[in-house]
Formats: C-alpha cells, structure tokens, sequence
C-alpha cells in the first residue's frame, strides 16, 4: 500500500510540474465612512481568546487583479461583504515585537450574496511592531483560499488556487473599550477593540494541463485497483 501512496505522490507531483501557472491579487482599502468596522470581543472565543469579526452591513469594493492570467483582466466588486470570524490568542513580546496566534476564516461575497473568495486559516500571526498592526496568513502555516462561483466566472475553465498563498490584514486606527490597553499587562489576552482595516492577499493559480490531469486520473485509478485487490 505503501508503494502505492508513493506512486500516486509522484503522479501528482509530475501532475503539477505540468501545469500552467498565473496569479491572482486581491485588496480592498478601508471603507472609512468614520466608522471602525473592524471588533474584537474580549474572552468571545473562549477564555483569553478574543474574537474578531467585520461589521457586515458595512460594505468594500474589492478588487481581483488578474493581469497575469492569459486573458488579463482587474474585475472590482463593488458593494461587497466581508464575513470575518478569526480567534486571536494571548500574546507574547519579544524584543519588541508581539505577536499572537490567530485562527479562523474570512469570506468575500458580492453585492448579491454570491461567494467570490473564502480564507482558511491554522494558524496566522498578528504582528505588533510599534505602532503598526497587521494579520498575517501564509501557505507555510497552513492558510488556503477557496474561489467562489463570482470569481470562478471570471477565469477560464479548470483555474484553482495554488501555493504561494498569503493575505494580509493592516489594522489602523485601533480603539479600545474603556481606553484600557490593548494587551493585558497580566494574562497578556487582548482586551476589546475596534479598527479600521485594509486588505491585500495573492495566490497562484495553477491551470492542469490534459497530461496532467491524465497523470492524476492514473494515480488514483492505480490506488483504487489496489484497495480492491
């Protein structure tokens, strides 16, 4: 069974080898509107973990950059929506930089509700660097993106995302409830906040060649004769 794993591995290694790839680059700037639609909910995702989410009602244009694609194009959504459901830990500060583990999920809809991207995340970063503020995911700790039908309609058939796969959220403007710190001096939890945020993200898109996608559909074909024998 072994042998076989490792068979289907190198089938779809050599599957990506042959495959076209582009790139794809995502962003939205902070909607201003005198509002922070960014919230962090102290101890809302357990104890010592914070809950951060974005005001839905408040709405983004979004924009993909798809000039690399073989068809270059820049599509923007406007009236778009961010659903942002991340849990934030407690942090730690070495040499003065604090960083805090942050996991969850954020999801891009268009005006009328469609999916046009999905984040998923492990294990991402808040990075605090003096005064600036940022969420940071990467493929390397298990951060993924998810294309949805409004984005799938803008690229040729067969496109899916593939590493490098990273994003970014710059939080601007921090608030926090009662002015208190935003980082607990004892349990070092973060305490109730609200920001403004920016957003710029990338991703590979790998296109499957027919050799490649024969490859895949011959290792998995190998696998299944092999659980039947």
């Amino acid at each position: 069974m072994k042998n076989v794993l490792k068979i289907s591995s190198a089938l779809a290694a050599f599957a990506l080898a042959g495959a076209a790839q582009a790139d794809l680059a995502f962003s939205f700037a902070d909607p201003g509107l005198g509002i922070r639609p960014v919230t962090n909910v102290a101890n809302g995702g357990g104890a010592g973990i914070g809950l951060i989410s974005y005001n839905m009602a408040v709405p983004i244009s979004f924009i993909v950059d798809g000039s690399s694609e073989p068809v270059g194009f820049q599509n923007t959504f406007t009236n778009a929506h961010l659903e942002l459901n991340l849990k934030i830990s407690a942090a730690v500060t070495v040499g003065g930089v604090t960083t805090a583990n942050v996991d969850g999920f954020f999801i891009v809809t268009d005006s009328g509700g469609g999916m046009i991207l999905r984040g998923d995340s492990m294990s991402g970063s808040f990075v605090r660097v003096g005064g600036t503020n940022s969420i940071l995911f990467s493929d390397q700790t298990g951060f993924a993106y998810t294309f949805g039908a409004s984005l799938l309609s803008l690229l040729a058939p067969g496109r899916t995302a593939a590493n490098p796969q990273e994003a970014v959220f710059t939080l601007t403007n921090i608030l926090t409830a009662g002015g208190s710190p935003l980082i607990d001096p004892i349990t070092k939890a973060f305490n109730s906040f609200s920001a403004n945020s920016s957003f710029t993200g990338n991703t590979a898109v790998v296109v499957p060649t027919p050799g490649s996608l024969a490859l895949v559909g011959l290792g998995g074909l190998i696998a299944a004769r092999r659980r039947r024998a």
